[in-house]
């Protein structure tokens, strides 16, 4: 069996299973589940043909540089560009792939979770029970027969739409970049531009890319379009889609009745520490878990590690997005 080098493995949601497959591939396998800062990535890197990147450590230019070894960074989800820096690794000759279509369901089932247990109350009502402040809820709305709006109808916006037109009976319309006419007449939902959808929706999903246009899309502006009665908004995209300034406003106002976002501004953002000291009932925030699930996980592990055999095999694989712009 050929000594394919050494493969560095991030985070800790890939199987042993799927370690072991990488190991009868050829690999020396280097699982390391601690988030390694810059200067540890690089020196853990110098010395690797591959990299299955599955922890929340960024890939910069400079740790990049050190990795001279390096064919092949596997990306385990969808959205690289916040972990990888893609054009230094283009530069650099090294190829980066990611894993499309393995989390789409366990995502959209997650922000479908989300928008139900705010909408309805449910993590604040069942802690009001535990303390014995249980008998003063106030009535929520349904979903069904509501008027829900998703920003961003790639694959997983549109099985969010599957479940809330097909499951939960909603009223649902959207905006893409990109107006996607199948979806609209197979589900019978249907496009509006962004301000439009805005001022329409009593509930909002965020399903868009992390891209330098995606960032800051819900701003002060944006928020001053929705609905004065409040909506309840949930954001498993990246939370800069919607700017801090922006979420803390809507809420103050009541133009955000209540919203739980999946992963969240850092510390070193100013309204942090003040959008984290609200209750649950009116933000409710989880650790970028949407896709922590083993079926999604498994999915994830077994395409990336097909990505970076075949790339370091030099076969060709259908998961690239970012190469050497000589290769």
């Amino acid at each position: 069996m050929a000594d394919l080098g050494k493969v560095l493995v991030t985070g800790s949601s890939v199987a042993q299973e799927h370690l072991d497959h990488l190991a009868r591939a050829g690999f020396q396998v280097h699982p390391v589940p601690g988030l390694l800062n810059e200067a540890e990535l690089g020196s853990e890197l110098a010395s690797c043909t591959a990299y299955l990147l599955g922890g929340d450590e960024f890939a910069s230019r400079a740790v990049l540089a050190r990795a001279t070894s390096l064919k092949v960074v596997g990306f385990l989800g969808v959205g690289y560009q916040s972990f990888i820096d893609a054009g230094a690794a283009a530069e650099l000759g090294i190829v980066v792939t990611n894993t499309p279509g393995t989390l789409t369901n366990s995502v959209a089932e997650f922000t479908v979770g989300l928008l139900l247990a705010q909408r309805r109350q449910i993590p604040s009502y069942a802690a009001d029970y535990r303390a014995g402040r249980s008998g003063t809820e106030d009535k929520q709305h349904d979903l069904a027969g509501h008027r829900l709006g998703i920003i961003g109808l790639g694959a997983i916006g549109t099985r969010v739409a599957e479940i809330s037109v097909l499951g939960l009976a909603t009223e649902t319309a959207y905006y893409s970049r990109t107006r996607k006419p199948e979806v609209e007449e197979r589900l019978g939902i249907v496009y509006k531009d962004l301000p439009s959808l805005l001022s329409w929706a009593e509930n909002l999903v965020i399903m868009v890319p992390d891209t330098p246009e995606t960032r800051g899309m819900i701003g002060l502006p944006e928020v001053a379009l929705l609905s004065p009665g409040g909506i309840t908004l949930v954001n498993t995209a990246r939370p800069s889609a919607v700017t801090p300034a922006a979420l803390l406003q809507g809420l103050a106002s009541g133009r955000i009745r209540t919203a739980a976002f999946d992963g969240f501004y850092g510390s070193d953002v100013p309204e942090t520490t003040e959008l984290l000291a609200l209750p649950s009932s009116v933000l409710l925030v989880t650790g970028h878990i949407a896709s922590l699930t083993h079926d999604a996980r498994d999915a994830m592990a077994v395409r990336c590690i097909q990505s970076i055999v075949n790339v370091v095999m030099g076969e060709a694989d259908s998961c690239i997005v970012s190469v050497c712009s000589s290769a």
